[in-house]
């Protein structure tokens, strides 16, 4: 099991398992049917194109005369007999076919590629040629040297052409997400070599695309914002490859932001702050801007993060800057945003302790000293300074100009639609074994709650599972469901999931439906180290319509799934995603209405 992380500082990257269903999925009639013609197609011109296949017909006379001899005529091929129209239809059936599938050909040998302002960007075509990828578009200038500790800058208006056919380097960032990964591999019992650190750069401001291919309609837009604490964690996580997602019909870009000390820096020296909230910001500016070029709808653009990225779509749709800037947003386990404080003074004060430690200068002397130094060096002390502190946007006065809570309170949100859930496990990897229950309730709860809340613990079955779902419920359940209400509320379409489901093998039991364990399903990337069986193929499948559905259209449902209602307060009726799901309360509901009534 992981050692036990502060109470906020979620490591927030994935496993995961997959939700399935009793009966089978279908996928829409139009997709089964498009997909068998490109598979016919393929397979057509394959065989056309066989040069023994071409050197056969070739060898066929175009003009021969119907034979009157008793003994027919053999041709190549075992053709015993074939009259002068069929020879003829023969042949310009097959030069037809011959020069479409050329042309076919000559065009899928040609990159795709992306007219955005004055930069031309080249990409490739993946799953038999039927998905265009773009990797490591920038979208901001780099921000390094003078640029360090400063809001993003737009692109220069140079002409450039890039070759966009490999990820940029992650943000500057240390180990958080590499030793996550590797702790949640050995625990499901992997060798946690598998999972290699990315290459690491303050230039990292790039995002990836990934569409279908030939499409000619303005398709919707997804925009992945990954998690990491703030800490670390990088656009192109084995988890967040948008190729399957994008083959049900949805254009998927996942974006990168500056992270830990480098994005979330506050001095007193400083007007600005929250450069990680800022880049994010920028991305969807840039999306907006580019949507039509990119093949995708201004109207229909969804904002989706998980942990710290869910995190982050609380300040978004508070955010003066980023109105306008997306439609709907779907938030998974990333609820305790809600309740964060948001006051810059303790930031500030670390901000001034690690530039003199770094120069051992003051003010704005040290600042500007400390933008000068190797990133390396800023990493490195910033690992002392900021321990245990949680890295998160606070007020400037601009970005963010109240806490999360009192946005919701007062209304100050973005009026969009909303999905958005949690795992029923989210903590349990984190438990520290020595953790008592006891001690847990009376650090962390008044004295009324504790009086609410004991009576509900009996249905446990140990003081491990009871901690797992006070300490899930607490985090992330609770605030989801407040901002979940808000939304209903002010009469926008709000769906609600619990993920329950848990990985088949002996392993799985000790890690329950962890945090992160949802987004393999929704990215349809199961690791080869994951234990996988039918039922999270089952799911990924429900999981994959259900979030497409809900970026192209703001309803998840279709006639082949589960009803999904729409989350109403009275009846808190969630969709319970597991090996075969259902409707009903999340495990956590008495729980949070306990805690909230006191």
């Amino acid at each position: 099991m992981r050692t036990s992380a502060p109470i906020h500082d979620f490591g927030n990257r994935k496993v995961f398992a997959q939700p399935t269903r009793a009966r089978p999925v279908a996928m829409p009639r139009a997709n089964i049917a498009s997909s068998a013609m490109s598979h016919w197609r393929r397979s057509l011109c394959a065989n056309i194109l066989n040069p023994q296949v071409s050197a056969l017909f070739r060898r066929l006379p175009i003009a021969a005369k119907p034979r009157t001899s008793r003994h027919p005529a053999r041709w190549p091929g075992s053709i015993r007999f074939l009259s002068h129209t069929r020879l003829s239809t023969l042949h310009a059936l097959f030069w037809a076919l011959l020069l479409s599938c050329q042309s076919a050909r000559a065009e899928s040998d040609t990159p795709p590629s992306l007219m955005l302002g004055t930069l031309t960007v080249t990409g490739e075509t993946l799953n038999e040629e039927t998905i265009e990828v773009f990797r490591g578009i920038p979208f901001a200038a780099p921000p390094v040297g003078p640029l360090r500790w400063m809001p993003p800058q737009p692109l220069s208006g140079t002409p450039q052409q890039l070759t966009a056919t490999r990820f940029a380097p992650a943000c500057y960032q240390g180990e958080h997400i590499t030793n996550w990964y590797q702790g949640v591999v050995q625990d499901f019992g992997g060798d946690p070599s598998v999972v290699k650190p990315p290459q690491v750069s303050e230039d990292c401001l790039y995002l990836n695309l990934w569409r279908p291919k030939g499409e000619k309609a303005p398709l919707p837009i997804v925009v992945f914002i990954h998690g990491g604490s703030n800490r670390g964690g990088f656009s192109y996580e084995p988890n967040y490859l948008g190729h399957r997602l994008a083959a049900q019909g949805v254009i998927v870009i996942t974006i990168a932001y500056r992270v830990g000390a480098f994005g979330f820096f506050s001095h007193p020296a400083l007007a600005d702050s929250n450069f990680g909230l800022l880049d994010q910001i920028q991305a969807l500016r840039f999306i907006k801007q580019h949507s039509q070029a990119l093949g995708g709808d201004p109207n229909r653009i969804t904002i989706m993060g998980e942990s710290a990225g869910a995190n982050s779509i609380n300040f978004l749709i508070a955010s003066p800057l980023a109105q306008g800037l997306f439609q709907r947003a779907i938030h998974q386990s990333g609820g305790s945003a809600v309740d964060r404080e948001t006051d810059p003074a303790p930031a500030r004060k670390l901000g001034t302790r690690l530039t003199q430690q770094l120069t051992g200068l003051s003010g704005q002397a040290a600042l500007a000293a400390a933008k000068q130094l190797p990133p390396n060096e800023v990493l490195a002390a910033a690992e002392s300074v900021y321990a245990g502190f949680y890295f998160d946007p606070v007020e400037d006065g601009t970005s963010i100009v109240m806490p999360p809570r009192q946005s919701l309170d007062t209304g100050a949100v973005a009026p969009i639609d909303l999905l958005i859930g949690t795992n029923r496990d989210e903590w349990l990897m984190y438990l520290d074994p020595e953790q008592k229950l006891d001690d847990w309730l009376a650090e962390r709860l008044t004295e009324t709650q504790r009086s609410a809340v004991l009576p509900l613990l009996p249905q446990f079955p140990s003081a491990t599972r009871a901690l797992d779902v006070l300490i899930t419920a607490q985090v992330f359940v609770c605030p989801s469901l407040r901002l979940a209400a808000h939304q209903s509320g002010i009469k926008k379409s709000v769906y609600v999931y619990e993920f329950n489901k848990i990985r088949p093998g002996k392993m799985a039991a000790s890690m329950g439906a962890y945090h992160g364990a949802e987004l393999p399903y929704v990215f349809d990337t199961h690791d080869d180290w994951l234990p996988t069986d039918e039922t999270d193929r089952a799911l990924t499948i429900l999981m994959q319509h259900y979030w497409a559905n809900f970026i192209k259209t703001g309803n998840p449902n279709s006639s082949a799934a589960v009803p999904w209602p729409l989350y109403q307060t009275s009846s808190e009726r969630v969709l319970r995603l597991d090996a075969t799901s259902d409707v009903g309360q999340p495990a956590s509901a008495a729980i949070c209405r306990a805690l909230a009534a006191h």
